[in-house]
């Protein structure tokens, strides 16, 4: 796909270690990537998920849908490359920026000692982990402040509004688009909504607990599909405060481009599940 070596590196590595542990197989080459490059990253960190989230998400789907596993997994494999085709359509890719320079990337891959090297690598770790585990508690927790707020509002339908409802109303079409029927389109937004505004754990929790009346096997596979990816709110925050940490000085380019990335990630998902959706009913039933 036209990748230099590094961000392919990072990219494959993405896939299995997440959006932004993937980076750090690369660290000592980030601060030398092209704007075009570094947006990528962040797309396809948005479009994909990790190894260790591949488990607890097969397990939550397992008496759901049928091969759960394979299913995730497999979702978190071809949305990669969807990701970097639609982060080189927002960001064109800059072949004078990806020149060769003078710059030596091997400098910042050199410690004094073996424990060095394994001491500035637990501290780095530590820092990334306690920005991803704070940024998931500050984000969910404001979205439950707005929906708060929005309970106090009169009721509509018979239930209080959130912001989960109101984005499953805007997303309805988008489900539809994809694949599922219509009169299910309207719970399958819902399900966009949960994974854009909390994560994609919920989503998956919610999508589990429909019953076969209101959601049938092939919409249980396309939502798997389109749900199994980083691109949500909570994602801006965690990749903001993961890149500050590896590559500090680039810190406003990303806070620059990330809002952009995450609608990237989310549009790579859709896609997928696109094509998931085109494929014969038949492959779904139980």
């Amino acid at each position: 796909m036209g990748l230099r070596g590094a961000p392919a590196l990072a990219t494959a590595a993405t896939i299995f270690m997440g959006q932004v542990e993937g980076p750090i197989f690369i660290r000592g080459y980030l601060a030398s990537l092209s704007r075009s490059e570094l947006f990528l990253l962040l797309t396809v960190g948005m479009s994909c998920v990790s190894g260790s989230t591949v488990v607890a998400y097969a397990t939550i789907l397992k008496g759901a849908i049928p091969n759960a596993a394979a299913h995730v997994l497999t979702a978190s494999l071809i949305s990669a490359p969807a990701g970097v085709m639609l982060a080189r359509i927002l960001a064109p890719r800059d072949p004078a920026a990806e020149a060769p320079s003078a710059r030596d990337p091997g400098a910042a891959k050199v410690y004094e000692s073996s424990i060095d090297a394994l001491m500035k690598g637990t501290h780095d770790g530590l820092q990334i982990v306690l920005a991803v585990a704070s940024t998931l508690v500050v984000f969910v927790s404001l979205i439950a402040m707005v929906d708060g707020l929005l309970g106090l509002l009169p009721g509509v339908g018979g239930a209080p509004l959130s912001v989960e409802r109101g984005l499953g109303v805007v997303f309805s079409p988008l489900a539809w688009l994809m694949g599922v029927p219509w009169r299910e389109a309207p719970t399958a937004g819902s399900l966009l909504g949960s994974k854009l505004v909390l994560t994609e754990f919920t989503a998956f929790i919610n999508l589990s607990h429909l019953t076969a009346a209101q959601f049938s096997d092939r919409s249980r596979v396309i939502m798997t599909y389109a749900l199994c990816g980083f691109a949500n709110i909570a994602s801006v925050g965690i990749n903001v405060a993961g890149y500050a940490i590896l590559i500090p000085e680039r810190r406003g380019e990303v806070m620059g481009m990330i809002w952009k990335a995450m609608m990237g990630g989310f549009l790579a998902t859709c896609m997928t599940a696109s094509v998931v959706g085109v494929l014969p009913g038949g492959l779904f039933s139980r």
